[in-house]
């Protein structure tokens, strides 16, 4: 912590001297500057004021991204200033805001008295004329200092964001790092537009993972035609519905059968004794935007600042979803799907889909995300009631989610306060998150019974996953391994549920949410076209493959099963292997292990298909 503190300390330095270097267009020219006119010195009173509150603005948003998102604030902030409104709203349901402004306008009334009391006076002093070889002396030493300041070590390599993240910690790091500057290096992470011929060297790699040599001869590189393995449907056997069931920020730290001692989600674990459970099973980015475009397209959403959700020539994706041609589609949301332009992807890559979003519904809105999730479940179960049958359904929950409204849906959920303690040392932000948690929970066993009192539930295969964790405190009770390879937010369950097709099982195969899809399709018994990076769980179980996750701030991949972990930083090239003992910690390798480039094939492919797998129009 104390090496992370001194990074830090230097990077606040280097930003102070550049705050103050933006003075100098006033004070340079010798006879027209603040030293010698009024009107320009009360100039320089407003600028310096500039200068203070767009500091004090960065650090405040700063600290605001910290609690939402657990992450230091980078170049990513532009995906929420393009959705301006929402993005305020939210702010302002979460967050104290007048107490934020009243704090802030107190800090820069003090500032700016004690610069004006204490800073410009120097510029009213007699100016004093010495030897020119002194003066020269104080120039080069002062020049020498401010320089080695905007360096920020003693090297001829100079302070760079890398050195916050000296020992994998993600945590540690965000103490290190600078808003101003970690913005400034996070807006240079690009994406390179990545052909077949740059995917090449790594086809031997994919076909390991994916089970399958590439290039394919027709259409993208890596589509191949795929027969399930274990299809728990037959052949001329009424096809049930799907339902997927998206839960908000429900991490594996906050459920009771990871090892929660709160026992937050009584409901969730019970559901998982009469499932199939993956317990080993990640999202590859965290950001519901990106868990979105992960879950329908089967990509990982690697790109650089903003998401691909965002992007006009990223929308229109080919969905093994669109292999089940039987099932009426339906995507249903109690807020708005023009959030992160979700829709864009939701319309454009799943054929015929019907969307339901905030101005559809009858329910009141209790915030920003919308109408409650009870109210979600009670209105979706009724329209799905009068749909014609097959049909696959998403159901995006947001009651787990800033700012953890407890809507009074009359459903007998009671919340239970905890202390400030009790929640940290379960893996919650605050009491309030305990409790949507709890909320959650509950909703996924009304959401269960709501079925089965509306006729649907047998003939129903229900698949449950998180898209991301809600909170990035250190806990005792999950492994070591997810803390030292920064991927504490990507670790989520997966359960698919439907007792007439499928026993309780838990499955120890690790996979990520792009094998969502190909793992549902391979339920049916036909052969369908993956054009994605995911797989069917059902074949790579007991084969031991690794699964891909990826930390959008460090611009990292990594690769991990039970006993092995890689990791690579596309920026700095920098690569960790380790081997994880029996009580999950991370003992790193001399050598770079085959991981390293499985990670580096998979964020390749990755890149590759964000293009390459659009459909044509």
């Amino acid at each position: 912590l104390m090496q992370a503190f001194w990074v830090g300390v230097r990077f606040d330095l280097r930003l102070s001297v550049l705050a103050a270097l933006l003075t100098i267009p006033l004070l340079l020219l010798p006879r027209f500057s603040a030293v010698h006119y009024a009107t320009l010195k009360v100039l320089l009173k407003w600028w310096v004021a500039v200068i203070l509150f767009v500091v004090l603005a960065v650090f405040c948003l700063d600290a605001g991204n910290y609690l939402y998102l657990g992450k230091r604030l980078d170049a990513s902030i532009v995906r929420f200033a393009s959705d301006m409104s929402v993005s305020a709203v939210m702010v302002w349901q979460s967050y104290p805001v007048m107490w934020i402004v009243l704090g802030m306008a107190t800090s820069l009334t003090l500032l700016l008295w004690l610069h004006n009391k204490m800073l410009l006076p120097i510029l009213e002093r007699q100016q004093k004329s010495g030897k020119w070889w002194l003066n020269s002396g104080y120039l080069l030493v002062f020049g020498a200092l401010l320089l080695l300041a905007l360096v920020g070590r003693w090297s001829l390599v100079p302070l760079r964001w890398n050195h916050a993240f000296f020992n994998g910690d993600s945590e540690v790091a965000a103490l290190g790092l600078n808003p101003f500057i970690w913005v400034y290096d996070t807006s240079k992470f690009t994406n390179k537009k990545v052909g077949v011929r740059q995917l090449k060297p790594y086809f031997e790699n994919l076909k390991i993972q994916l089970g399958e040599p590439f290039p394919s001869l027709s259409g993208a590189a890596l589509d191949r035609l795929y027969t399930p393995v274990a299809p728990v449907i037959s052949l001329g056997q009424k096809q049930p519905n799907v339902v997927v069931v998206f839960l908000e920020s429900l991490g594996t730290t906050h459920i009771g059968a990871y090892g929660n001692p709160l026992n937050p989600t009584p409901h969730v674990d019970k559901l998982l004794q009469s499932s199939r459970w993956y317990p080993n099973f990640i999202v590859p980015v965290r950001s519901t935007a990106k868990s979105v475009f992960a879950s329908i397209t089967g990509i990982p959403d690697v790109t650089a600042t903003s998401t691909a959700t965002r992007n006009p020539y990223m929308s229109h994706q080919r969905s093994v979803v669109n292999s089940l041609t039987n099932h009426k589609k339906y995507y249903m949301l109690g807020g708005s799907a023009g959030w992160a332009n979700m829709s864009a992807t939701v319309y454009n890559s799943i054929h015929g889909v019907e969307l339901f979003e905030e101005k559809d519904w009858q329910s009141e809105i209790t915030d920003v995300w919308g109408i409650s999730d009870m109210s979600l479940i009670r209105e979706s179960t009724d329209i799905l009631m009068a749909s014609e049958l097959p049909f696959f359904a998403y159901i995006q929950t947001a009651a787990n989610h800033r700012p953890f409204t407890i809507a009074n849906d009359e459903t007998g959920f009671n919340e239970i306060p905890i202390s400030a303690s009790q929640a940290l040392g379960a893996g919650f932000a605050n009491s309030a998150q305990y409790n949507a948690v709890r909320l959650l929970d509950h909703n996924v066993h009304m959401l269960l019974q709501t079925f089965k009192d509306k006729g649907l539930y047998d003939d129903t295969i229900f698949v449950f996953f998180g898209d991301h964790q809600g909170y990035r405190e250190r806990v005792d009770f999950m492994p070591e391994y997810i803390y030292q390879f920064g991927i504490s937010d990507l670790q989520v369950p997966l359960i698919i549920h439907a007792p007439k097709y499928l026993s309780g099982e838990r499955d120890e195969t690790y996979g990520n949410l792009t094998d969502l899809l190909p793992t549902i399709a391979g339920l049916f018994p036909l052969p369908f076209l993956n054009t994605t990076l995911g797989r069917d769980l059902a074949w790579a179980k007991n084969k031991g493959l690794p699964t891909y996750g990826f930390s959008q701030e460090e611009r990292t991949s990594v690769m991990l099963n039970s006993t092995e972990i890689a990791s690579v930083n596309h920026i700095t090239g920098e690569i960790k292997s380790a081997f994880i003992n029996e009580h999950g910690k991370a003992h790193y390798m001399a050598q770079k292990s085959q991981f390293a480039e499985y990670a580096q094939a998979y964020y390749k492919a990755a890149q590759y298909l964000l293009r390459a797998n659009v459909e044509p129009r």
